[in-house]
């Protein structure tokens, strides 16, 4: 092969070489969702939120954190998933442990009062885009006990609940007697649990609570999983819960 014609084809592949570099050093990571808005909820502390992507009237999808949660950062999770559907809002417990984390004190009455002037201060900002019925609430841990209570002793507001490690136990009191008289208005349940989450065979005894009771329900425990998803699994876990959810008229 001529040395000229060598020289041309090394200088080709070194452009092509280059070309490639650049095309990945170019190339932009997944997009992540912006900083939530500030919710100002009086009498409270503040709530965080994303407007749906619609302009259309939306559902509210309202995430209760776990014990040590941080409403600010679990919100920009829930958004990549939720925000399809609706508002995605996450109030703060009442509890501040520092460092913008929070608990719920196992207090289901206060935490009815939180989600209650939540949702009223999102109405009084932006009226009818926001649904008033037929809500969905999300609740993990210590907010899958808060949702557990809330939802039941408001169905008409939260009919549709997706409750991440859910309890058989939660359900105390006057519960058994609530589920019998409010089974027509919780429209879906959906529990979703780790197979290796400490409360996974309570999670199916809630499951069967709710069937008794004829809510619909799915009961899904995750193999592999324990207490938490991932965050970088949360939508192929949860997107299609929710949109089973969301579905339900």
């Amino acid at each position: 092969m001529p040395r000229s014609l060598r020289l041309a084809l090394s200088l080709f592949a070194l452009v092509v070489a280059f070309l490639g570099t650049a095309r990945v050093a170019s190339a932009k990571p997944a997009s992540e969702p912006p900083d939530p808005l500030t919710l100002q909820v009086p009498g409270f502390g503040d709530a965080y939120y994303y407007k749906p992507r619609s302009k259309a009237q939306k559902p509210i999808l309202m995430y209760l954190h776990g014990r040590g949660g941080n409403p600010i950062n679990d919100c920009r999770k829930w958004a990549k998933v939720a925000r399809q559907f609706g508002w995605v809002i996450c109030p703060a417990g009442p509890v501040d442990r520092g460092n913008g984390d929070h608990a719920w004190a196992n207090d289901p009455v206060r935490a009815k009062e939180i989600v209650d002037a939540t949702v009223a201060a999102l109405r009084k900002k932006y009226r009818t885009r926001v649904r008033t019925r037929g809500n969905v609430l999300i609740g993990f841990s210590e907010g899958a006990f808060i949702a557990q209570h809330v939802g039941l002793h408001d169905p008409e507001h939260w009919s549709k609940w997706l409750i991440l490690a859910a309890n058989d136990t939660y359900w105390f009191g006057d519960a058994p007697k609530l589920l019998e008289q409010n089974h027509r208005k919780i429209r879906r349940v959906y529990l979703f649990t780790g197979e290796y989450d400490m409360v996974a065979q309570n999670t199916v005894r809630a499951g069967e609570m709710l069937k008794t009771n004829n809510i619909p329900v799915r009961v899904q425990l995750v193999p592999g999983m324990g207490h938490e998803v991932p965050a970088d699994r949360m939508v192929s876990n949860y997107r299609r819960p929710l949109r089973w959810l969301i579905s339900a008229k």
